[in-house]
């Protein structure tokens, strides 16, 4: 959108929302600051680090389990908030059966924590991920990594804007590097140890 930026979205959004209208080239020049001011290794997550992390031990599509139906608390995704919004949605549009409260981002932490106590991992914004997209082979994989070239990188964990199949732990997206949009943010990695 015209004019829109972290600083401004198209949105409201107050100092605790997730920042959005990042590119991935912006979140690595931010990991990148912040590894120069704090002296730590910071990066944003692999996809393989990412999809642990979201998974926290599970095997289920979500982590409320494999209902899409059953995720009311839980993440905040395009539901009946945003439909009474989009009053005029094309019919194949799909949105949550419950109501989060939110049309568009939501307070960080607003919604319940997965098993290892991390928030938001599924909704309120796509997650750039360090790694360059391809498509994965089917079945389980340990640790894939992406491809070795290619423009377009991984996003994870759905939106506030997304349908419930977009929200699954396994689904991975792609924009190009300089792409930024209103459900795009980012979390950071850092290196153990140190003080």
């Amino acid at each position: 959108m015209a004019g829109a930026s972290w600083r401004n979205p198209r949105f409201g959004q107050k100092g605790d929302h997730p920042v959005v209208q990042v590119s991935w080239n912006d979140a690595t020049a931010f990991c990148n600051w912040l590894t120069k001011k704090s002296g730590k290794a910071v990066g944003l997550p692999t996809e393989a680090q990412w999809e642990y992390a979201c998974r926290a031990g599970t095997k289920t599509a979500y982590p409320w389990g494999d209902n899409p139906d059953d995720g009311k608390g839980w993440a905040n995704c395009g539901d009946q908030s945003l439909q009474k919004k989009l009053p005029n949605a094309p019919a194949t549009s799909k949105f949550f059966s419950w109501d989060d409260g939110f049309v568009f981002t939501s307070p960080v932490g607003s919604f319940k924590p997965n098993a290892f106590g991390l928030y938001d991992m599924t909704g309120n914004v796509w997650q750039w991920c360090q790694d360059r997209y391809r498509d994965y082979d089917k079945g389980a994989a340990t640790d894939p990594t992406g491809a070795v070239v290619g423009s377009a990188r991984v996003l994870r964990g759905g939106s506030w804007v997304v349908n419930p199949g977009y929200c699954r732990a396994a689904c991975h997206n792609r924009y190009d590097a300089e792409t930024r949009g209103d459900d795009d943010g980012f979390r950071v990695v850092a290196a153990a140890g140190g003080d």
